[in-house]
């Protein structure tokens, strides 16, 4: 009888958790929904300097990728750095400048031949682009990460296949909230960088 008691105990306590954690989960989902929804699709303006790095890369098997494309520019609260996300586990290379991202990318990226017969270089950087202030573009999607929302960007006289152009990425110093509660301070550090139309 005791043990039934017991259980039953656990039963109503994990029944009434899952109850009252239901609308805060709901709710979560909701304010970073309307978020990127809100964002999604939407023409802006370039109000500070966004850096895409254009680059050649050389897959594990040898195949040759060429033309690829990445956004540099990351946004905090306290300024901006830049970073170049390596391919696969390779660690990132973060910079305060472009330039020297630009840099490190041509010094760093090499592994040995899949053959063992020497080394290749898997990344190879061949142009730093710019979208200065007054560049119209379009936010083409936004992904949120557990500390990180990454906007990427479009150009507006580009159909709407044709892809990347550059991104902005802002990283939060902490874990973002369930109920968003950062969103302000969050879109205060994005219109920094680019102002809706």
């Amino acid at each position: 009888m005791f043990v039934h008691a017991t259980l039953k105990r656990r039963l109503f306590a994990t029944a009434l958790i899952v109850t009252c954690a239901a609308p805060t989960v709901t709710g979560a989902g909701t304010a970073m929904t309307e978020f990127t929804k809100n964002w999604n699709g939407r023409r802006v303006v370039v109000k500070s300097v966004l850096y895409t790095v254009l680059y050649d890369e050389i897959g594990r098997l040898g195949v040759h990728y060429q033309g690829k494309l990445a956004g540099l520019t990351v946004a905090t609260q306290a300024g901006e750095y830049y970073e170049f996300d390596g391919p696969g586990s390779d660690d990132p290379v973060v910079e305060p400048t472009p330039n020297r991202v630009f840099s490190e990318m041509s010094a760093r990226y090499t592994r040995a031949y899949h053959t063992d017969i020497g080394t290749v270089k898997t990344i190879t950087p061949l142009l730093l682009r710019q979208f200065d202030p007054g560049v119209e573009l379009i936010v083409q999607s936004v992904k949120v990460e557990r500390t990180r929302i990454r906007f990427e960007f479009r150009r507006t006289d580009e159909a709407e296949d044709d892809g990347f152009a550059t991104s902005l990425t802002v990283e939060w110093p902490a874990p973002l909230s369930k109920s968003f509660h950062e969103r302000e301070t969050v879109e205060g550090v994005v219109r920094r960088f680019i102002e809706p139309l």
